[in-house]
């Protein structure tokens, strides 16, 4: 086996690791990173592990006594470090080189995506990776009630747009409450507008979704086809979620009640930023998905701190995930969003989850992301311990088995 040698700085282990993965892609073999430590993220960790990945799958993981690395592997050697899942981040607004991302003319624009605008040359996706996210939801703006459909991306700067792309249609864009509130006197300017319009373009929807499920199933005649209606037919067929940009009790609920109780869609709410929290309970009992962030804090009607996810969690809410909406917070810095959780009261091993596995299934790739597992995308990132404490930035972060970002690379 090729053996890449163990260092006694974690710098210059990330310059072996470089070499070890030049040879590796070279021989299109296995390769098998050695850890300290592993977080697979959905599973206890492992000491003294190894993590074998060929064609950017993992096809192995497990302790090192018991799991065999084959004769021909090119052994990555990572000494005392520790490997865990890429994060997933699904609120972020900055793949496509600045603005382009909320048409701002009408408040409904469910026909727009914002695939057409990635630039994978963006420094900010270069910027993602060395934060160790590897995974992102683009989404558009907040401005209108639907502001497009986003698309989820894995963070490979400078690749072709196909290499980016897990899928083109990742997720619905809504927003409720504040933001979208038109300024122009038109029909939108109150809560009650923006609420009916969105209603009656979501009940078009469900009725453009059914009867073509009839068509297919040969029960019903072949309908009208209407541009404006095809991607929300995969928000009402459920392949894809929405992503509610929701903040203040009073909306967390409107925006619970409409995508749970009215529409039975996939949905996440996003944010339940300001006075979310004391919606906290009502969420929880509906089991509502929460994406939590940018704000990791509030005070309280007495001026206290609250910690926002904390309050979540002990209310009950049990499906959390974190986000940074970069670049309100920055792309990189989704792991100083779960490190300030943890302080402020949310357990470590969620905030964890917060940042992998959960939101990989909240948007519906836990298949191929978000945890190291057989099967799975190898994406994964090396840092020198704990990786959720800001002063652990990742050595090295690899997607689908090849390495993006070496602790360095970007300044």
């Amino acid at each position: 086996m090729t053996k890449v040698p163990a260092t006694l700085s974690m710098l210059a282990a990330a310059t072996f690791v470089f070499a070890g993965l030049l040879h590796a892609q070279a021989t299109q073999g296995t390769t098998a990173h050695l850890a300290a430590r592993i977080l697979p993220g959905d599973a206890a960790p492992l000491d003294g592990a190894v993590l074998l990945e060929r064609a950017g799958k993992i096809v192995a993981i497990g302790p090192r006594a018991t799991t065999p690395i084959p004769t021909d592997a090119t052994v990555v050697d990572h000494g005392d470090a520790w490997l865990c899942p890429g994060f997933v981040d699904l609120h972020h607004h900055v793949a496509g080189g600045g603005g382009d991302i909320n048409d701002m003319t009408m408040p409904l624009n469910a026909e727009l995506r914002t695939v057409d605008v990635v630039k994978p040359t963006e420094v900010e996706i270069r910027r993602a990776a060395a934060g160790g996210v590897t995974t992102t939801l683009f989404i558009p703006g907040s401005g209108t009630n639907i502001g497009g459909f986003g698309v989820l991306l894995k963070m490979r700067w400078g690749a072709p747009l196909d290499r980016l792309v897990v899928r083109e249609i990742g997720a619905m864009k809504v927003a409720q409450g504040f933001n979208p509130e038109r300024r122009s006197g038109d029909l939108g300017l109150t809560r009650m507008g923006s609420s009916e319009l969105l209603t009656q373009l979501l009940l078009r929807a469900k009725a453009y979704a059914a009867a073509w499920r009839a068509f297919d199933a040969g029960t019903g005649p072949r309908p009208r086809f209407e541009a404006a209606l095809e991607n929300l037919r995969q928000v009402f067929d459920k392949k894809v979620p929405v992503l509610i940009h929701t903040a203040g009790a009073r909306d967390c609920i409107a925006t619970a009640r409409m995508f749970q109780d009215v529409f039975d869609v996939r949905m996440i709410l996003s944010h339940g930023c300001f006075d979310g929290w004391v919606a906290a309970a009502a969420l929880a009992k509906r089991k509502t998905p929460v994406n939590l962030g940018p704000r990791m804090y509030e005070f309280d009607p007495y001026g206290r701190f609250q910690g926002t996810c904390q309050a979540y969690w002990d209310a009950g809410c049990r499906d959390i995930s974190l986000n940074t909406d970069a670049p309100v917070v920055a792309a990189e810095e989704l792991q100083l969003q779960a490190a300030m959780a943890v302080r402020l009261g949310l357990p470590w091993d969620v905030a964890f989850r917060g940042l992998t596995i959960q939101p990989a299934i909240q948007i519906g790739i836990a298949d191929r992301t978000g945890s190291l597992a057989v099967g799975k995308d190898a994406d994964f990132q090396v840092t020198a311990g704990d990786p959720l404490d800001p002063r652990h930035q990742p050595l090295a972060v690899y997607i689908e088995g090849t390495l993006v970002h070496r602790l360095g690379d970007v300044r």
